[in-house]
């Protein structure tokens, strides 16, 4: 008995955080920009999505554009005659979303990316904390990138714990181009 009035009660705690939540939302940041550390070396292209509340702003959402850095091993012919190859390593500079949402996001489904009503894929789940919320990101391919240059809308769906509806968090696009390009150049 006890086990079912408790159950009930985080359910319920759960659908008001939920609408409170989503009721409040309300995009802070209406464009993407390009923020830097003071030295230059670390930039990112960003976007963020803030709930208000009476006593402080809270981050909702935060999507991110950053550079990574990968390492592609290669196996390069040294000699045809004898077919001799040499394994070497590439290092290349790669752009990676980062997507901190929620911490009551269903951990059990990935959340879906959608450009313009177009689903893109998922983002994988990298860690939640208290701080951060729970981190996703996704490698972006020259074909994703040109489809958030083009595009308007860049949506996050993704489950709630405990409730069947989904959170679908918006970011529009607006100004993307200018602060990838910028990013880029970096």
């Amino acid at each position: 008995m006890i086990y079912n009035i408790s159950k009930v009660i985080v359910y319920v705690i759960s659908f008001f955080l939920y609408l409170t939540t989503y009721s409040l939302s309300e995009i802070t940041s209406k464009a993407w920009s390009t923020e830097c550390t003071k030295d230059k070396k670390n930039c990112i292209t960003v976007i963020r999505n803030e709930i208000k509340n009476k006593d402080k702003m809270q981050t909702l959402a935060t999507a991110f554009v950053q550079m990574g850095s990968a390492t592609q091993k290669k196996m390069n012919l040294v000699d045809a005659k004898d077919q001799t190859y040499k394994l070497s390593e590439e290092s290349k500079n790669i752009p990676i979303l980062i997507v901190k949402l929620p911490l009551n996001v269903d951990l059990s489904k990935k959340p879906a990316i959608v450009i313009d009503n177009k689903k893109l894929g998922n983002l994988n789940f990298s860690n939640c904390n208290q701080k951060d919320g729970c981190v996703t990101n996704m490698i972006l391919s020259n074909n994703i990138i040109d489809l958030l240059r083009k595009g308007k809308t860049m949506s996050v769906i993704s489950g709630i714990l405990g409730n069947s509806q989904n959170l679908k968090i918006d970011f529009p696009l607006t100004n993307f181009t200018k602060s990838y390009a910028q990013l880029i150049k970096e």
